[in-house]
């Protein structure tokens, strides 16, 4: 038989596990300065210098927790460092060979981090701000010709707002599924409003058990907690009307699909 005192032992453990799970990416426990490097941003020793803490910061922690959480502390401590430098240096990041090198690393921390607090969420708006979309759908069609984007599904991508018909919405995503681009067919640009917006994605969607797992923990699940952004609610998104699965709106993808096949073709033809 189990003693009472032995009970509220385990009841106290129990609470303490739990508050420690629902540490946020800000109260790991560990401040930014504390993982220090001296590094130039995005270079990389940059790179090789978060790896490094970050297995410090791992096995200096691993010792405190009845249950190993030392990982995720890591990867909270990492990925707030990634986030204060990009911001600290918002260009820095255009252009550079390390370009991909920071998504792939802040995304592996967020995987390792596993839940995404409010902060982690909306920074995926300044992430996807990097995909380099046009503002133009015209161009856009060219990328998707040439593999570098392709046409997805819009399902949540197409209420009315802003004075713009939903039916009229489309979505794109980069070849390596981290960034999304919204356009209407019938303004001819992209779509930038807190309903419609596109997105990055910190695991992206397959139909891959595991992976689908991720997408719909890491990218789906807050946006229905927050929504896009903070000006708008996600109950107020739903409680809008959608156009999807609408005649227009199911007409408007395929001749979409169309003219994405059409300029396939015609470079085909044009590379002869």
């Amino acid at each position: 038989m189990i003693k009472k005192s032995s009970l509220r032992t385990i009841a106290v453990l129990l609470i303490l596990v739990t508050i420690s799970c629902g540490a946020t990416i800000r109260n790991s426990g560990i401040t930014p300065a504390a993982i220090g490097g001296q590094a130039e941003f995005l270079s990389d020793g940059y790179f090789y210098e978060l790896d490094v803490r970050f297995e410090q910061i791992k096995e200096e922690h691993r010792k405190w927790h009845l249950f190993d959480r030392s990982g995720k502390m890591a990867a909270q401590a990492v990925a707030a460092q990634m986030m204060d430098d990009l911001k600290n240096d918002p260009d820095a990041l255009r252009q550079h060979k390390n370009f991909k090198r920071y998504f792939e690393t802040f995304d592996r921390m967020v995987r390792k981090i596993g839940r995404i607090s409010e902060e982690l969420h909306y920074f995926r708006n300044t992430l996807n701000a990097y995909s380099n979309a046009p503002v133009k759908l015209e161009d856009m069609i060219t990328l998707a010709a040439e593999g570098e984007w392709r046409l997805f599904s819009a399902k949540y991508h197409k209420y009315d707002f802003g004075g713009l018909n939903g039916a009229y919405n489309v979505k794109f995503v980069s070849a390596d599924g981290r960034f999304e681009a919204v356009y209407n067919t019938e303004s001819g640009e992209i779509v930038t409003d807190p309903v419609n917006m596109g997105t990055y994605n910190y695991a992206p969607g397959s139909i891959h058990p595991m992976k689908y797992y991720r997408h719909y923990t890491l990218d789906k699940t807050p946006w229905t907690n927050w929504g896009n952004t903070k000006e708008m609610a996600y109950r107020d998104i739903v409680a809008l009307e959608s156009k999807h699965g609408t005649i227009i709106s199911n007409q408007n993808d395929k001749t979409l699909e169309s003219r994405i096949q059409d300029r396939k073709s015609s470079r085909s033809d044009g590379n002869r």
